[in-house]
């Protein structure tokens, strides 16, 4: 398989290529983000790309994000490379459409293992195009985004003149279960209104044709909204108390979202987050049929390693429960405020963070600053407890501690 390495530091990528040599990959080379971009769009484009972030012309983020947001390109996976131990290049990463990301140096074993399991998923999916649908009562502008089995396309209603994101899952690739989860999806998302959570417009459910059209959030993601508006840690803990209000409606009719996470937060431009992709949900007293609803078939833990709680690191289905989107809202706050994982995972792959959230307890506040604000460390220290028992047993009773805060901090003018 086609493998490209794109770095502009030549003895890096001499050394990858020593270590990369006996693994079967056929290597092709870049040396800035112009001539990665020129490779995966050309006729003949690798399926696996480890891209550096920082090059010259084109940062490896912005090769990622065109490429990923490219109708005409095939399913590629990438692999994001940093020097930067942050967390905050982390989400970016994510919120660009990366597959995976390492941190420098990387150690040849861990890439090995990275390749090959990025090698199967690819495998599994032809490099078909992704060709503009057709979808009866909308006009199809262009793609937002694209993963392994599915697309999202700006389009307008034409009877209306509403504005939707049209999910379209791919019916040629998509296997039994990744059709069982988009349904889900659906069935999950027309349960719901608030204002905090994107709302359903219409569906189409089956097994040759899926769809869902949804409310377009004309804004950005919560990770991308923090890096580029720098709002003040007031504003941050708003949001989140925002959304805990959305999770408590979801959980109210019995569902929990399990893959709470920035990229899964849409700001609009009246400063509003939104929760969106619900393809993780499942009943709060029932889950699908089939491979354990926190598994995949192959028995790899689903979700975002970043935002996982122990209960979702450790595979314990029967456990993950409400309690666990609260510790990915909890976790999301800490990072936004302290530019540090409650877990110190800044650093790790994905295997080594799973085990470590799943085996360690979340560092307090306090450690990281030692001037935090105590009350707001007791709260962000409650909700990232190890056991659920021990967190805010609801999402209203999170946002009630949060707005408390920001109650208190503005009558005492403390900070954080």
């Amino acid at each position: 398989m086609k493998l490209l390495i794109a770095d502009d530091n030549p003895v890096w990528r001499k050394l990858m290529q020593a270590a990369i040599a006996p693994w079967g990959y056929r290597v092709v080379f870049a040396e800035n983000g112009r001539e990665a971009l020129d490779a995966l769009e050309s006729d003949d484009p690798p399926r696996l790309a480890l891209l550096d972030w920082q090059m010259p012309e084109i940062e490896g983020v912005e090769v990622c994000r065109r490429i990923k947001q490219n109708p005409e390109a095939p399913f590629t996976y990438i692999i994001l490379l940093t020097s930067r131990d942050r967390e905050e290049d982390m989400i970016e990463g994510l919120d660009a459409g990366a597959d995976d990301y390492l941190t420098k140096p990387i150690v040849a074993a861990l890439l090995k293992s990275r390749l090959a399991s990025a090698r199967r998923i690819v495998e599994a999916v032809p490099p078909a195009q992704w060709t503009k649908p057709q979808v009866d009562g909308f006009d199809i502008h262009h793609l937002i985004g694209k993963g392994a089995f599915a697309t999202v396309w700006r389009a307008t209603h034409v009877a209306t003149g509403r504005l939707a994101a049209i999910k379209i899952i791919r019916a040629d690739l998509a296997t039994d279960l990744v059709f069982e989860r988009f349904a889900r999806e659906v069935q999950v998302m027309r349960k719901m209104n608030h204002p905090g959570i994107a709302a359903i417009y219409a569906s189409h459910l089956e097994r040759d044709f899926a769809y869902y059209a949804m409310e377009l959030i004309d804004g950005e993601s919560l990770g991308h909204y923090v890096a580029s508006q720098k709002p003040k840690a007031t504003k941050i803990i708003e949001m989140m108390a925002q959304i805990c209000d959305a999770l408590q409606h979801a959980h109210s009719q019995n569902i929990i979202h399990r893959d709470v996470k920035p990229s899964n937060v849409m700001v609009g431009r009246d400063g509003q987050p939104k929760l969106v992709d619900f393809g993780l949900s499942k009943s709060m007293f029932r889950a699908y049929g089939g491979p354990s609803s926190n598994e995949t078939s192959e028995g790899s833990v689903l979700g975002t390693p970043l935002f996982m709680s122990p209960e979702q690191a450790r595979g314990d289905a029967d456990r993950v429960d409400h309690r666990s989107d609260l510790y990915a809202v909890a976790t999301m706050l800490y990072l936004f405020l302290l530019r540090e994982h409650p877990h110190g995972v800044g650093s790790m792959g994905r295997e080594e963070t799973i085990q470590t959230i799943a085996t360690t307890e979340a560092k307090r506040a306090s450690i990281i600053n030692e001037k935090f604000n105590p009350q707001l460390d007791d709260i962000l220290a409650k909700c990232l407890a190890t056991e659920p028992d021990e967190r805010y047993q609801t999402a209203g009773e999170f946002a009630t501690a949060l707005r408390g805060f920001l109650h208190d901090r503005a009558a005492s003018r403390t900070g954080l």
